[in-house]
């Protein structure tokens, strides 16, 4: 009996982890990136924002809202130390105390992926949202009411892909930050003439194998052909990228990452099933869910692509390096 065929809409090194629990429920997982990311044209608003955050006049957060954000920081950064020193400009001097409105940076970042990303260079993070990995979710535990209470203007920075929508940015200057939006990376369909790659945090054995990559072209045509059971989409981007000028067959059966990308195949006429988390194991129940397969549920958290903005059953908080702390609910910075 031939397996089911299912669709990841990434590169198969990033889609690596739900492709082995696709296989070991007896699913043939294969995977087509369909866009990727690059440098901007114009690097030098992200060179003089990293600048910023590595030597802050005043009270400033720097906001990371993906692993592939991190890459680009890495890119333009002007020496291999750059983790480093951003990382000590979180730990002001005794001169400038945080209670003092002096210069202090901190970090807060979307989700464990984009944690384990910083971490890679030596960066801790001060804020993590613990239910939602998404910029909705960042507000929603956001650990400052008002930004400084001595009346001390805090800066935000923000380096976002292109594609980004405005949701931290306005939520943010909506609470009185003064928001600085810089274009970290451009999303354009693969292959990019200079393509960022995500730094591993460790080698991934999950799946020795790796699903089997599919061109665009590829891809379109199996989804048009209806030798798909189902289709992983993890971005609305991708959403779009995929379906562009196809009809799909109405035998497969589509998963969405979260509601953005719900939303994005909803416009197209395909009503999804949509993951509780944005984690390989939420995205593989889904799939299990909808095809009549074996689930098996896990707490684990990942942000590699645009997440879910619906806030999903409370799990227990996942443990997270020396650091980020984080209570069980809502992240405080200390």
């Amino acid at each position: 009996m031939t397996a089911a065929r299912v669709l990841i809409t990434r590169d198969p090194a990033s889609a690596s982890a739900l492709a082995a629990l696709l296989r070991e429920r007896g699913y043939e997982p294969c995977a087509s990136p369909l866009l990727e990311a690059q440098l901007p044209s114009d690097v030098e608003p992200l060179r003089e924002l990293l600048a910023e955050a590595t030597r802050p006049s005043g009270p400033t957060w720097l906001c990371v809202t993906s692993a592939t954000t991190v890459a680009a920081l890495a890119a333009v950064a002007p020496t291999p130390q750059w983790g480093a020193a951003l990382d000590a400009a979180r730990r002001p001097s005794a001169r400038h105390r945080p209670e003092d409105g002096g210069p202090v940076l901190r970090v807060a970042a979307v989700g464990e992926a984009t944690v384990r990303a910083l971490g890679e260079y030596g960066v801790g993070v001060d804020f993590v949202p613990a239910r939602v990995s998404s910029a909705a979710g960042m507000l929603q535990e956001w650990p400052e009411d008002h930004p400084d209470a001595s009346g001390t203007t805090v800066r935000a920075l923000v380096p976002v892909s292109a594609l980004a929508s405005d949701t931290l940015v306005s939520g943010l200057r909506e609470r009185g930050y003064d928001v600085v939006r810089v274009t970290a990376y451009d999303t354009v369909p693969a292959p990019a003439d200079r393509p960022l790659r995500v730094r591993p945090a460790a080698p991934d054995t999950s799946d020795p194998d790796g699903p089997e990559e599919l061109g665009a072209d590829a891809a379109r045509a199996a989804c048009a052909s209806g030798e798909l059971a189902a289709v992983v989409v993890t971005a609305p981007s991708r959403a779009n990228a995929l379906l562009e000028g196809v009809t799909p067959a109405s035998t497969t059966a589509w998963i969405a990452i979260g509601e953005p990308t719900a939303r994005a195949l909803r416009a197209r006429g395909i009503e999804p099933v949509t993951a509780a988390q944005p984690t390989p194991a939420a995205l593989a129940d889904a799939v299990s869910r909808t095809l009549g397969g074996p689930e098996t549920s896990a707490p684990e958290r990942d942000d590699h692509a645009e997440p879910a903005t619906t806030a999903p059953t409370p799990t227990p908080p996942a443990t997270t390096s020396p650091a980020t702390t984080r209570p069980a609910a809502t992240q405080r910075f200390r």
